[in-house]
Formats: structure tokens, C-alpha cells, sequence
């Protein structure tokens, strides 16, 4: 089936690192988990974990070793560039 190429940018602001910018592909009206799985199975610098919810799906637990925690301060926040260039929060769970 159709795929699509995407670009998955990874920002550390607790390193204060540059953002690294990793390329895979997505099918077409696929998911993003699917989309990270493949680029995780290819590239040695980009891990995730995650955990499934039965009732709303997966849940994005951490991103190259950073977790998300309330206590430490630390998140996690999926955006998106339109094709027109916009950025958006996407309406997702």
C-alpha cells in the first residue's frame, strides 16, 4: 500500500541539545506507532516506549530515555506541520 515520507523531530530542552531530526514513512491513513516502530527498527539513535490502553490505544511513555513525568517536569507534546507550513496540536488522545 501507499506510504508516506515523514519527518520525526526529537527536541531535549533538558540537554539543551539541537533538535535531530529523523526520516521514515507512514501508510497511507496509518498510524504514527507504526511509523515509529519502523524507524526505531532502523535507526540505533532513536528509541521509544510505550504502553497500550485497552480503551484509548497507545500512550507515548518516553522518547530517547526521557520519560514523561509530572514530578520531573517532563513531557512530551506531538505536533504537526500542515503542507502549508502551519504547525498544529493535532486532535489526538
Amino acid at each position: 500500500s501507499e506510504s508516506i515520507s515523514i519527518d520525526v523531530v526529537v527536541e531535549n530542552s533538558l540537554l539543551g541539545t539541537a533538535p535531530v531530526t529523523f526520516s521514515t514513512r507512514v501508510v497511507y491513513r496509518g498510524i504514527l506507532l507504526g511509523a515509529l516502530k519502523r524507524l526505531m527498527d532502523s535507526n540505533a539513535n532513536f528509541k521509544f516506549t510505550y504502553t497500550e490502553d485497552p480503551n484509548y490505544g497507545p500512550y507515548l511513555e518516553s522518547v530517547n530515555g526521557v520519560a514523561g513525568s509530572d514530578k520531573d517536569r517532563t513531557y512530551w507534546e506531538l505536533l504537526v506541520r500542515t503542507p502549508y507550513g502551519k504547525i498544529i496540536r493535532p486532535d489526538v488522545g
